[in-house]
């Protein structure tokens, strides 16, 4: 449990740190602030094409749209109330994620190559060798998001086959016996959320056998960049995929330990990768990072107020 005082301080790091857009959020979520201030952050962020991008996701601010970013607005809208300003914004997006469905894929890149014109971490780098991120190895980051917001708001999807993309996507992973990316699987978990019992029912154990092999539980190692048990588990509610229940009660004391300690969560991946024009992600970061951990702690009952 965390006192009062320690969620203040821990609120003030999101203002000190936090982009006006994560500060949004937590007004809305722990002070009963205006959705429509999320909604007009939200827009700064969003294209005429109707997809995001603008450096919604802070490791590339490249400015034109791309199915990642688009993912990030969508995950962001989708906590919303659906009034008609959201829902206009959803439409949208989704016209855009038609348009940039790639067939051969079944699905979509991550990041068109213009990405490599503008400040951004490694790892979003674009290879002309083999034509895209090493993000895209994993079939399932993004698009096994993407897919889940398609079917969530399937009403506003044109030209696309919803339904035998979910099914795609269910093979796909029920097919693959060796998981190594936990980003594929946090994607398998934002479409398992909105697909209904009888389809979770198919996901479900095989989520359990990939999140099996990739989660670290050593304690230890939490301080790393590593998949931990809160990254798969979110509320008291969700399904737990055979993870171990004590060890999701100490990802909780271990989050609130640095807290105490840091007055918020520093992004274990430190900032060496932040270099001229990505200089202030990593304290964007800081304040996502941090907001995501209070809200955790509410949702589990940890917070003393």
């Amino acid at each position: 449990m965390i006192s009062r005082e320690c969620f203040n301080q821990a609120s003030e790091s999101i203002m000190k740190y936090a982009r006006p857009l994560e500060k949004s959020v937590y007004q809305k979520y722990f002070k009963d602030g205006p959705e429509e201030d999320i909604i007009l952050e939200l827009k700064k962020y969003q294209n005429e094409d109707g997809g995001f991008g603008n450096g919604i996701e802070s490791d590339f601010i490249l400015p034109q749209s791309s199915p990642m970013a688009t993912s990030v607005g969508l995950r962001l809208l989708s906590n919303l109330e659906r009034s008609k300003e959201v829902n206009d914004i959803i439409k949208l997006a989704i016209d855009y994620l038609e348009k940039t469905y790639n067939t051969y894929r079944n699905g979509w890149f991550s990041v068109p190559k213009e990405v490599n014109d503008f400040p951004h971490a490694p790892w979003w780098s674009y290879d002309d060798k083999i034509e895209m991120t090493v993000i895209d190895k994993s079939w399932g980051n993004p698009t096994a998001e993407i897919i889940g917001y398609l079917y969530k708001y399937k009403d506003y999807v044109k030209t696309l086959d919803v339904e035998l993309l979910v099914e795609y996507a269910i093979s796909y992973i029920e097919n693959k016996n060796h998981f190594n990316s936990e980003h594929e699987l946090y994607c398998y978990l934002k479409l398992f959320n909105e697909l209904p019992n009888n389809l979770k029912d198919r996901l479900e154990k095989k989520l359990a056998i990939a999140i099996d092999q990739v989660i670290v539980y050593d304690e230890k190692k939490w301080l790393k960049y590593v998949p931990t048990p809160l990254d798969f588990i979110k509320k008291t509610d969700s399904h737990r995929f055979e993870i171990i229940e004590s060890k999701i009660d100490s990802n909780l004391d271990f989050i609130i330990r640095e807290l105490k300690l840091n007055e918020r969560l520093i992004p274990p991946w430190g900032n060496v990768f932040y270099k001229e024009g990505l200089d202030n992600a990593y304290n964007e970061w800081t304040g996502v990072l941090t907001l995501e951990a209070l809200i955790i702690l509410d949702r589990f009952n940890r917070i003393s107020l």
